[in-house]
């Protein structure tokens, strides 16, 4: 009869055992995150350009801080950034200015008698951004008489001046637009210290039609509490107020950045024939794309279709060199085919403009 011995597992060896799969695994983790990170990652196109190409200490004229301005300002419209309400627009901003490298995000969403301002202000550890929202006539995806009589009868066409005479003896304003600042200002400066604290940063304030309008009031008021502003870049802007404000402006901020595309109507408004003037020469970008700083009033009538702040957008665009198109967002609009809902509104927007200023020269 055999006998047969068997093998004895001691606890030694189950203990190797264990210190050989130990290690395996962890091998095994190594070899597998090793060919995660070599996935190719998508970046975002124009990441951190805030950051990395926005020239905070400019003054005066910049192209690429007049591309980033304005796209600033273009994004505060709901109606541009496809949102439905005021909740789902300040997550958009965040989602879409967090790549592009700003990291603290504040709103202000005011509708008082006499006026309806919307603003975002936004920074890094370099600048702070106040961008204000031009004139909308929709709300929710549908025409809203509420909000076309707020931006555009109680604030656009609120033509009446106002005498603010700790700016100047005869000073006087557009009405609206300082209406429009003053329902917010408590609210504004609030936010605007507490982005400028900690680390020194640059003020920048931006807008677009009515948040041209807005802006220059908004950097007057800030200055006046001692918060200076490195830059102010309007973009389709009106006239602001008679001729004794225009002058003590131009000494607070002769650098003042003012950018006119193609005849835009908007810009021929309030009538000069009402005493009110422009703060500052205009950067004029025309039809063929040439670009004019500090040119003269365009002549000729003025256009609605060129209002369109997405065009105001394309167009500086264009006039990036390519080594800056590169590294800052494109515009939404316009044949991108990232979003072509934007270039079909802009499409829309023009053709009904078209339609409008024949209907006016006949």
């Amino acid at each position: 009869m055999k006998i047969y011995k068997t093998n004895k597992i001691t606890d030694r060896t189950i203990q190797h055992l264990r210190y050989k799969f130990l290690i395996a695994c962890l091998i095994l983790t190594f070899l597998i995150s090793c060919a995660v990170s070599a996935q190719p990652i998508q970046a975002v196109q124009g990441e951190d350009c805030f950051s990395r190409v926005f020239e905070e200490k400019a003054v005066g004229h910049s192209l690429v801080n007049a591309y980033l301005l304005m796209y600033s300002a273009y994004s505060t419209y709901e109606n541009r950034i496809d949102v439905a309400n005021f909740l789902e627009f300040k997550k958009k901003i965040k989602e879409t200015f967090t790549p592009l490298g700003i990291d603290r995000f504040d709103f202000i969403d005011v509708r008082a008698r006499t006026a309806d301002t919307q603003a975002v202000i936004m920074s890094n550890d370099k600048l702070v951004i106040v961008a204000f929202r031009g004139s909308e006539s929709s709300s929710n995806h549908k025409f809203s008489p509420v909000k076309m009589a707020y931006d555009w009868i109680l604030t656009d066409f609120n033509f009446f001046k106002k005498r603010i005479l700790w700016w100047g003896w005869g000073v006087k304003v557009h009405r609206g637009f300082y209406n429009a600042i003053e329902i917010v200002y408590d609210e504004l400066k609030k936010y605007v210290d507490s982005h400028m604290a900690g680390t020194p940063k640059r003020l920048w304030i931006t807008g677009h039609s009515l948040g041209a309008g807005i802006a220059p009031m908004a950097a007057c008021r800030l200055s006046d509490d001692g918060i200076s502003v490195q830059g102010l870049y309007t973009y389709a802007g009106p006239r602001l107020g008679n001729e004794d404000f225009v002058k003590a402006f131009k000494k607070r901020f002769p650098d003042m950045q003012r950018w006119v595309f193609d005849n835009d109507i908007v810009t021929k408004l309030p009538f000069k024939a009402m005493k009110f003037q422009h703060c500052a020469l205009p950067n004029n970008i025309y039809a063929d794309g040439k670009l004019v700083l500090a040119d003269g009033e365009m002549k000729g009538p003025g256009k609605v279709r060129s209002h369109a702040p997405g065009m105001y957008l394309q167009k500086i665009y264009d006039l990036l060199p390519l080594d800056i198109k590169v590294v800052v967002p494109a515009p939404p609009g316009f044949g991108n085919d990232a979003s072509s809902a934007d270039a079909e509104l802009e499409r829309k927007f023009n053709g009904e403009a078209q339609v409008s200023e024949e209907d006016l020269s006949n």
